[in-house]
């Protein structure tokens, strides 16, 4: 009896032990489980975290990039707009003036030109052309654009005529550095214009150690220039031609050809002067 209950004694306390093994098991595997879980559920929100982050920086990098290309690119467009603006020549539509408005024209045009040339120490005549003894055809320069008419000396004679040219001179300047030491308008040339076969001479007002500008103002809004030593532009003539009695054919030739002047100024201001008379 006693030993029976001794066996059944140890029996229970064995079966208890068994017991609480197994709960402290499924305790910590529960815990381990959790453990996990929180772990997994941790490192998802972190590599979600980790994503949206990398997404928004190359976003805001990919953004900051297009932003760049697009401003780099509309600056281009922007600066060869310009660079093609300044390029162009705007012309003024055509129309005949009278000589009286080819006066005013030449002495607006005139008026601006004398504070530039005194503002850059030289000197400026609108005695821009002359010439001796000729024939009866038309006076006449080469510019990069065509011919242009220069004097019609037969008003009544088509030779070949104001019909003949897409442009006419209206007036011109000299601008030089004076050898006198005059800024701004010389009256000399004029009053020294000298007679036929003398006196038409730069040489003797200009500083032959200077270039001499000629302005042609065309009524097409346009001014065209001709650069060179006084040497070679010294005469009145220079840079001019003339056509024969029959209109046709050259007695004289050009020796130089006028190009649209680099001028910017000049040629705004002529532009806005003629536009005036439109």
């Amino acid at each position: 009896m006693n030993k029976s209950f001794l066996l059944l004694t140890i029996f229970v306390v064995f079966g208890i032990s068994l017991f609480g093994c197994s709960t402290e098991s499924e305790d910590g595997s529960a815990v381990s489980d959790t453990s996990v879980s929180r772990q997994t559920h941790s490192t998802s929100q972190t590599n979600k975290m980790s994503q949206t982050v990398d997404t928004s920086e190359t976003g805001e990098m990919t953004t900051k990039e297009s932003s760049a290309t697009t401003s780099e690119s509309t600056e281009k467009t922007s600066s060869s707009e310009n660079e093609q603006e300044e390029n162009t020549q705007t012309t003024v539509p055509l129309k005949k003036y009278t000589d009286e408005e080819k006066d005013e024209l030449t002495q607006e045009f005139l008026d601006w030109a004398i504070p530039r040339a005194e503002e850059g120490n030289m000197a400026v005549t609108d005695d821009y052309f002359d010439h001796g003894a000729s024939g009866f055809g038309d006076w006449f320069a080469e510019t990069e654009d065509g011919e242009i008419q220069v004097q019609q000396q037969v008003p009544t004679k088509e030779l070949p005529g104001y019909d003949a040219y897409d442009m006419h001179a209206l007036g011109g300047v000299v601008f030089y550095t004076s050898s006198s030491g005059v800024t701004g308008y010389d009256k000399e040339p004029k009053e020294k214009h000298g007679g036929a076969g003398g006196g038409r001479d730069y040489g003797r007002v200009a500083d032959s150690d200077y270039p001499l500008h000629k302005y042609l103002l065309g009524d097409n809004g346009v001014v065209y220039e001709l650069i060179g030593s006084v040497g070679e532009l010294r005469s009145y003539q220079t840079g001019f031609g003339l056509y024969g009695d029959d209109g046709k054919t050259k007695e004289i030739e050009p020796e130089f050809t006028f190009k649209v002047s680099e001028d910017a100024a000049a040629q705004k201001a002529w532009r806005q002067i003629l536009e005036g008379y439109q």
